[in-house]
């Protein structure tokens, strides 16, 4: 049997905006190799495999919902066992980013107070650490906005030694930690920010790549590393072999990839997430929803999500086919007219993109959407359906 020894730290930050930070560090002295996790599909209980990003931790836990991915910026033991109550086998990953700084006083506080577990000197966020624009102003993504309460986000510069050093001591802590399964690496960026900023693309893949080896060297137990990679694989193409997996932010909609990318996409070796969202506006269509789940159904290594948009992620929304008892998959995907199907244990999966479609079946299943059973149905352009034996 495993034994842990745990110890309670308080890290007091009262340079940042005067807060107060309390984060708990677990130690696990044990030498017992984890297993490396693995993904299908499917979750283990035979349902779609349903993610989280940016993850509202309190409305998850809240939600006693099934989730399969968690990921947000820091976990504590105590979070981690009431996620796994839920579903024991739920991963959870946590992280930031390696190049950008959220203004606000809780996010820096996050990142300063985990950089700096156990350091008698610690490394603080200086002005010298931002990256500038060739005036002297920082370089900011555009990021603040009075309508959803958001405030700037301002790139770093990777050439800094001690910004290099408070990211890396950043996702050391984090992936020491027993209660995370991986981490995570939001806006991970071939492009710098600012046109006129005093570093070239080149410097600012080259230095990032940089620490990026150094959080590699430091999995020592080879836990998933996933990235927000924007749209696509095509966005972060300079940094693989540093990744297992990537999110595909606002996934079918207004600058995501569309469903024959997403499509392409799930056949390849990484785990992809697709994040399909409401653009920000909140209004939930639940027929793109339940078409970018049944994409993510068509292949392999794959998880959903679907939120409010990159403006706000996270929300515990959790819709009624994301309990359905599909089993496991049989056999690949196949396309029939316009629309793509694949077969499950106990159910088909259906995706019609491009027109509405009929479906006929020689036996009667029920429609997990609308609960109405037959043996034919209608899917309209744009949905998706599950269907149950």
């Amino acid at each position: 049997m495993k034994t842990m020894i745990y110890f309670l730290i308080v890290i007091l930050i009262l340079v940042v905006g005067g807060l107060s930070f309390i984060i708990i560090i677990e130690q696990d002295n044990s030498s017992e190799e984890k297993s490396i996790i693995t993904k299908s599909s499917v979750s283990s209980s035979g349902t779609p495999a349903i993610a989280s990003w940016l993850a509202k931790k309190d409305e998850i836990i809240s939600s006693k919902k099934t989730y399969d991915l968690i990921m947000t910026g820091w976990v504590t033991p105590e979070e981690a066992n009431k996620m796994r109550v839920n579903n024991p086998n739920v991963i959870i990953l946590a992280g930031l980013t390696t190049k950008f700084v959220y203004d606000s006083p809780e996010w820096k506080g996050l990142l300063t107070t985990v950089a700096n577990y156990g350091k008698e000197t610690p490394i603080l966020i200086t002005e010298d650490m931002y990256l500038k624009r060739v005036n002297g102003e920082k370089c900011a993504f555009g990021w603040a906005s009075e309508e959803f309460g958001t405030s700037e986000i301002y790139a770093m510069d990777p050439r800094h030694e001690k910004w290099a050093e408070l990211v890396v001591s950043f996702y050391e802590t984090v992936l020491e930690q027993p209660q995370h399964d991986g981490i995570i690496i939001d806006m991970v960026t071939e492009w710098v920010p600012c046109e006129d900023a005093i570093i070239s693309k080149q410097e600012w893949i080259e230095f990032d790549k940089k620490i990026m080896d150094r959080i590699k060297k430091a999995n020592k137990e080879n836990k998933l590393i996933i990235f927000n990679s924007g749209k696509d694989l095509s966005e972060i193409s300079s940094y693989i072999g540093y990744f297992d997996g990537y999110l595909m932010e606002n996934a079918l909609g207004k600058w995501g990839v569309t469903f024959e990318e997403g499509l392409e996409a799930g056949r390849d070796r990484y785990i992809v997430i697709y994040n399909v969202d409401t653009d920000d506006t909140g209004i939930k269509d639940l027929n793109k929803m339940r078409l970018g789940l049944t994409l993510s159904l068509l292949n392999d290594n794959t998880y959903f999500t679907y939120d409010f948009g990159p403006r706000d992620h996270g929300q515990a929304w959790w819709f009624p086919e994301y309990d359905a008892k599909i089993g496991k998959p049989i056999g690949n995907y196949y396309k029939e007219g316009e629309a793509y199907f694949r077969n499950y244990q106990n159910g088909i999966v259906v995706s019609s993109p491009y027109k509405n479609t009929e479906v006929y079946f020689e036996e009667e299943y029920t429609d997990v959407a609308t609960g109405r059973t037959s043996k034919t149905f209608s899917v309209a352009k744009g949905d998706g359906r599950i269907f149950i034996k």
